[in-house]
């Protein structure tokens, strides 16, 4: 059926009965009727239409609005936040908003990777710095709580650093100390305490101050720095000794000087004499040959004080120290047997490589053993130990013998002084001398009538640290 204006368009119906035609209908229907039935349907669909592409148009335009606004707001925070910026650089251009927030999330977590990557980088630091810090350190934040504790903190307060972290002030110290009384208080008047010396809970001396931090007049933490009052004294008097030391080797290098000359111009003024008093009686020979030797021993005494305030030029080598003990051990045996002393020897299984200048290092070791037997004149036992302690190694030199008596502890390592009748005072203040040539310490430990310890500690090679560590590692 084809459309024509103004038309009328018949239509025929065949009707059927039982399967069989018996009539037909016939419909005519005109296109003036159908338009004017049609057209004001298809106007009103038409404006439906066209209103409702307006209104989605509207709509979207109004959600882009209302969803782009966050997401610009989003990439100006991301901006601000990472420093990232595609003004001037074509970003806009190549980017919607959408991509553009994508890209500035990605730059926004690769600066947090990276900044994570540094932090735990310090951290490590931080952590390896707080084991190896001899004094103790602990860090609070503006509400007293703890955020940062050094390994020596648990020899002072006798806790782990575990326990402590993230604890406040009122957690960690207690007021049945003196230490955590007077720390309390500070905390409670936020007043800043300077070098006060209290007992620990441990029952050490301790001196310690606490400082508050501020910034702007804002207090934002304190920090606690606690000190082993021992130690600090132990330092004082290697600081005093090392003062006492260089005076006498000043004072030494110059008698040295005036006496060797007259020494030298007698020796050779008695070879003279000798020669010109061929046909000498026996006793007057006798009075020039003791003569001649003592001045001999004499200058043999200013030698070796010009050696010992002279400076050295030490050949370091790198040695493991144990075989350097077995060796005293050896050197020390005569002595040892001849006063009924016996040596053990207890070293551990892996070696403790150390740098020095063997001579010099022997030597020094050899002084105090052979002190120690030398104080044990009815005999007993000597005892030497090695072993490591961090990134050292510590000598033990223990005797059986009677001690050093109070009143002469301080001045043992001083030059000259000796309580031997025959003791030139030289042995301990050359082995002091040599230890701090090595950077290494010795001290003692001594109880009247039982014996005395010392020990010696002279730093790991780097060889011996990287054994060590692989050693843990092994472990």
């Amino acid at each position: 059926m084809i459309y024509r204006p103004s038309a009328v368009y018949d239509v025929r119906l065949p009707l059927q009965l039982n399967g069989a035609p018996f009539g037909t209908v016939r419909v005519g229907v005109s296109t003036v009727f159908l338009k004017s039935e049609l057209t004001p349907r298809l106007q009103h669909a038409l404006v439906f239409s066209v209103g409702s592409i307006f209104l989605s148009l509207f709509l979207s335009a109004s959600i882009s609005r209302l969803a782009l606004g966050p997401l610009k707001e989003i990439s100006r925070n991301l901006d601000d936040a990472t420093g990232f910026s595609g003004n001037g650089t074509g970003d806009d251009e190549d980017h919607d908003e959408y991509g553009l927030v994508t890209l500035k999330i990605a730059n926004l977590g690769r600066q947090m990777r990276d900044a994570k990557e540094i932090f735990s980088a310090l951290k490590d630091n931080v952590d390896q710095l707080m084991a190896n810090l001899q004094d103790g350190l602990m860090l609070f934040t503006r509400d007293s709580r703890v955020v940062l504790v050094s390994a020596s903190v648990e020899r002072f307060l006798g806790r782990p650093r575990g326990e402590m972290l993230g604890r406040a002030a009122q957690d960690v110290f207690s007021t049945g100390s003196p230490l955590g009384a007077l720390l309390l208080e500070a905390f409670e008047r936020r007043r800043p305490l300077m070098q006060r010396e209290v007992e620990s809970g441990t029952g050490r001396r301790v001196q310690l101050s606490l400082d508050f931090i501020q910034e702007k007049s804002t207090q934002i933490g304190a920090l606690l720095i606690m000190r082993d009052t021992e130690s600090v004294r132990r330092l004082e008097d290697e600081i005093e000794m090392s003062r006492r030391l260089s005076a006498s080797g000043r004072l030494t290098r110059g008698v040295a000087h005036e006496v060797k000359n007259p020494i030298n111009a007698i020796v050779l003024h008695l070879h003279l004499l000798q020669n010109k008093l061929q046909q000498m009686d026996p006793g007057t020979r006798r009075h020039v040959d003791i003569i001649g030797s003592e001045i001999h021993r004499l200058d043999r005494v200013v030698q070796i004080l010009v050696d010992f305030t002279r400076p050295r030029d030490l050949k370091l080598e790198e040695v493991d120290l144990r075989k350097l003990l077995e060796e005293v051990a050896a050197l020390a045996a005569p002595d040892a047997a001849q006063r009924g002393v016996a040596v053990s020897r207890r070293f551990p299984e892996y070696p403790l490589i150390v740098k020095a200048d063997l001579d010099f290092m022997k030597q020094a070791i050899l002084n105090v053993v052979l002190n120690g037997i030398q104080a044990m004149n009815e005999g007993g036992e000597m005892t030497i130990r090695a072993r490591r302690d961090q990134g050292m190694v510590v000598m033990e030199i223990q005797d059986t013998g009677g001690g050093i008596p109070k009143d002469v502890q301080e001045k043992i390592f001083e030059l000259y002084f000796t309580t031997k009748k025959d003791g030139s005072g030289i042995g301990l203040a050359q082995t002091y001398q040599v230890m701090q040539w090595h950077y290494g310490t010795v001290d003692f430990e001594t109880v009247e009538g039982q014996g005395t310890t010392f020990r010696l500690r002279i730093p790991l090679a780097e060889s011996g640290l990287g054994a060590m560590r692989e050693a843990v590692s092994r472990t």
